[in-house]
């Protein structure tokens, strides 16, 4: 696949097939994700892959509770849509069955020996997105959730999933999607860079 293809092919998928990835293949996608640059290379990720049956029971039962909690959040956003409000939060709570969930954690509590807090997260999402394009390069799916901070909940995941680690960052969905209908992408903003 050719590299434009990954960029521009690459959509948010929200229901999974029950085939499994590879042991193999998560261990090449977590490997680009770990060839990211970083800020002073500090390489401050921390991967947690869920894929086993407990692990994905045992995060279910947390996003069913952050869903309850982004209830009254998305029924403000969206309002007038009833039914992005009902999918989103089955979404949330039941994953759309992905047979992986990735939790993305900073890997110590505190850098700013090193790099300020923005500097962090800005080198934990290019490994992030290293992730998600390794992986729809291999015909997986994949989103990028961000639902537990939402709900305040970040601080719980850490506790029950990488206790001896920094705060959530973000989290994944990986599978194989479910329909292979591609979804149309959403319209791109304009006036969002300027060459000076």
């Amino acid at each position: 696949m050719e590299f434009k293809d990954v960029i521009y092919g690459r959509r948010s998928v929200r229901e999974y097939s029950d085939k499994k990835i590879d042991d193999d293949v998560i261990k090449e996608i977590l490997d680009a994700a770990m060839w990211a640059p970083s800020g002073v290379n500090i390489q401050p990720w921390y991967y947690v892959v869920i894929k086993s049956k407990e692990g994905l029971e045992k995060i279910t039962e947390l996003m069913e509770e952050v869903a309850i909690k982004n209830k009254s959040h998305l029924e403000e956003r969206f309002s007038k849509y009833p039914d992005v409000i009902k999918n989103t939060l089955n979404f949330i709570a039941k994953l759309g069955n992905a047979p992986t969930v990735i939790l993305v954690f900073r890997d110590k509590k505190d850098y700013s020996y090193a790099l300020p807090d923005d500097g962090v997260v800005q080198s934990i999402s290019a490994s992030v997105e290293n992730l998600i394009l390794s992986a729809y390069d291999h015909g997986i799916s994949s989103c990028w959730m961000t639902a537990p901070h939402q709900a305040n909940m970040g601080e719980v995941f850490r506790e029950k999933f990488a206790e001896n680690h920094g705060k959530l960052v973000c989290m994944l969905t990986l599978g194989y999607a479910k329909n292979t209908k591609v979804a149309k992408a959403p319209k791109r903003k304009e006036n969002k860079y300027e060459i000076i």
